[in-house]
């Protein structure tokens, strides 16, 4: 690995592909004239990364959880390809690599999963009907978290059951399931290693490190918490040991790596890394792994890339782009179109908003991207209304925030309850040309109306499991997706019944919207196509198939119809919009331009902690003769170390000589001898002064600096002897 950052270009990634229509996936004949797609779905740009593990050629596998698969980096720190993907994996939790290089996956849907080295799926156990079930995920589906941990050693896979507090052992088969450390003695355990006869845990709630031999005996433990002193650990995440037997652990919020010694006394050593985005920084990490040179490759879900050090805690890069960059998306859901033609993404994971243009560049982006503080903690659906204010539905917090061309809040709408005016989950919102304000309320059944000044107006319809909601271009007419119906039922603005389009041809439809002729377009999520209802209900166009190749979908789930006729659609698991080419229905209009906010200010952390310095000498007689007093010295990070260094005859404050010292780098836990040095006109002053003595007093002052921590400071009196 080279020392220099490996990174892909954002700037490239963020430029949109563009595809011809000649195939148009699912369509009898093309209705697009051209297809593009901004946002990558995998080739290396990481969402959440959670876990990596190295191969025996050097590889790093890395489990990213949105992209629904497992990325592969060659040792420089290039993508190499994919394995697995939305059909197969929900969120990989852990990943590791077995010596006929098989790959093992801990998936959200409580299986692990054993994939060939070309991403063929040759087997799958732990689900339903499996001796030993585990509990890796949710329950959630491909939106939600997995955990887990796999380790293999000695013809052994150790599996971390994170949800079951538990650990299991298995053969590489799959076969001889045993529960070796029931539940009751960690919590909520997460990655896991093993080596020489022992299996060391990350007992994650436990704040500390478990070691039990393969059996399931405990050995001892080590690390304690929470806190972020030395050797303390705050929510261990997982861990690694090298083939000397040393041991780096994930500390995820202290943001750090601690390493310690081999069995069986598990000193601490050292660690390194602090908050930030920096070179050598760190936020949340969570996985890791260890190579044969003691390299250790850290899963950096805040940072959305691997980090590199070396054993001795130097960073020598990291590789990955990030998902949070502005043109790549987490889950995007909604989208909408303002009357010139520029386009909002509801860019959910990441808790933004993004502003497009006609060209697919990133206008500006309203909402912080996590982790950290953030406006927007789930936005799930956007709507302009005629002036071009943005309202921006968050489903967390049940509200709509109203936003000006600046990205500045003008307002808020709505609160979380199930009384009237109130929202509980809701998924989406439109504005009609009246100024009426229409919310999709899924979890009370309802579509709720509020005036854009934010008053409650009434409520209307009754559903199953309301998704969508659009409002025609004259304000007369209500249209909204009901999932639980599978259809789009149409009505007055008043709430009054007028038809049902899509029955039985639908699937669990999401958003929709209408273009300028009134023209009905739906997400058909279930179907992963997209399907167009003339105004009298006749299907005029379906397009799509499930897949990740251009005009493919995997769960569109927002659409917009642009003045200019450009469609947008919201691809949740491919994490990527696409953008097609229709005959235009309307004309565009001007409104004022969109300007990016101020930079939105992140989480304040901890002050950080001040390395932790060990100072003893190794020699104290005969100090003249040598002209040197030898120390040992160690940094518990890496440091670089400067020393002020005097001689007096004892009990005396004069004549005091300086020793001299070249500062030093010191990496993380590494114990070295530096030599502060007497010169010889220093050994003569020193003589005439001692008149024949020999008692003399070294005053010995240490400082320890770092690029983000503040400086340590040591002094010690040492009585030596010249």
């Amino acid at each position: 690995m080279p020392r220099l950052v490996i990174v892909i270009l954002a700037a490239l990634l963020a430029l949109p592909a563009t595809a011809t229509a000649a195939a148009c996936p699912g369509a009898d004949a093309c209705p697009y004239s051209a297809g593009s797609v901004i946002g990558n779905r995998t080739g290396g740009v990481l969402r959440f990364p959670q876990a990596s593990a190295v191969g025996p050629d050097g590889s790093v596998y890395v489990a990213d959880q949105y992209s629904h698969a497992i990325q592969v980096f060659g040792p420089d720190g290039k993508f190499v390809r994919e394995i697995g993907g939305p059909d197969e994996l929900s969120s990989a939790g852990a990943v590791v690599v077995g010596p006929d290089n098989s790959v093992y996956v801990a998936d959200g849907n409580d299986r692990i999963i054993r994939f060939a080295a070309d991403g063929t799926v040759l087997s799958e156990w732990g689900g339903t009907g499996s001796a030993v079930q585990f509990k890796f995920g949710s329950g959630g589906g491909n939106d939600s978290g997995a955990g887990g941990g796999l380790a293999i050693a000695d013809g052994f896979l150790f599996v971390a059951d994170t949800r079951n507090d538990r650990i299991v052992r298995l053969g590489l088969d799959g076969t001889g399931a045993t529960v070796i450390v029931p539940k009751g003695t960690v919590k909520r355990p997460q990655g896991l290693a093993a080596r020489g006869g022992r299996v060391v845990v990350a007992d994650d709630n436990g704040h500390r490190m478990v070691v039990f031999d393969y059996n399931g005996a405990l050995l001892t433990t080590f690390g304690s918490g929470p806190g972020p002193n030395p050797g303390q650990l705050s929510y261990p995440y997982d861990v690694g040991i090298d083939p000397l037997g040393r041991v780096f652990v994930a500390d995820n919020i202290n943001h750090r790596v601690v390493r310690y010694g081999p069995a069986p006394n598990y000193t601490y050593r050292g660690r390194w890394g602090s908050y930030g985005s920096k070179l050598g920084q760190l936020q949340y990490p969570r996985g890791l792994s260890v190579d044969a040179n003691g390299n250790t490759y850290v899963a950096d879900p805040g940072g959305n890339r691997i980090d590199v050090f070396d054993v001795g805690g130097a960073p020598k890069g990291w590789f990955g782009a990030s998902g949070r960059v502005t043109g790549q998306f987490i889950r995007p859901l909604g989208v909408a179109a303002d009357a010139s033609g520029a386009r909002a993404v509801a860019d959910s994971v990441n808790g933004r908003v993004q502003l497009l243009g006609g060209d697919g560049a990133v206008l500006a982006a309203f909402g912080a991207p996590a982790p950290g503080p953030t406006l927007l903690p789930d936005p799930v659906s956007v709507a302009f209304d005629a002036s071009g204010m943005l309202y921006v539905l968050d489903q967390q917090r049940s509200r709509v925030l109203v936003f000006d061309r600046g990205g500045k809040i003008i307002r808020t709408i709505g609160s979380r309850g199930t009384k009237a005016g109130q929202l509980l989950a809701p998924s989406a919102v439109a504005v009609s040309p009246q100024g009426i304000v229409y919310v999709a309320d899924t979890g009370n059944g309802r579509i709720v109306r509020y005036r854009t000044s934010g008053s409650h107006v009434g409520s209307i319809g009754r559903f199953r499991s309301v998704r969508g909601v659009a409002v025609s271009p004259d304000g007369s007419r209500v249209y909204a997706t009901d999932a639980g119906t599978n259809r789009v039922s149409v009505m007055t603005a008043n709430g009054g019944d007028l038809d049902e389009l899509g029955v039985r041809q639908l699937r669990s439809p999401a958003e929709l919207t209408l273009d300028g002729a009134g023209n009905v377009w739906v997400a058909d999520r279930g179907n992963d196509r997209v399907v167009t209802f003339s105004p009298d209900g006749q299907i005029l166009h379906a397009f799509g198939t499930r897949g990740t190749g251009p005009g493919q979908f995997m769960e569109p789930t927002g659409i917009s119809v642009a003045c200019n006729g450009l469609v947008t659609v919201a691809e949740a698991d491919n994490n990527r919009v696409q953008q097609f080419q229709f005959p235009a229905t309307g004309a565009c209009g001007s409104l004022p331009a969109i300007t990016p906010p101020p930079n939105p200010i992140l989480a304040t952390q901890p002050d950080p902690v001040p390395p932790d310095v060990y100072l003893a000498p190794t020699r104290t007689s005969g100090i003249l003769g040598v002209r040197q007093l030898p120390l040992r010295v160690r940094c518990d990070v890496r440091c670089r170390l400067t020393a002020v260094v005097t001689l007096t005859p004892r009990g005396r404050s004069k004549p005091a000589v300086k020793l001299s010292l070249t500062p030093q780098t010191l990496p993380a836990g590494n114990t070295v001898t530096v030599r502060p040095r007497l010169s010889v006109a220093g050994v003569r002053t020193l003589a005439r002064a001692l008149k024949g003595k020999r008692a003399l007093t070294a005053n010995v002052q240490v400082t320890a600096t770092t690029t983000d921590t503040p400086p340590a400071v040591v002094t010690k009196k040492i009585q030596v002897t010249g």
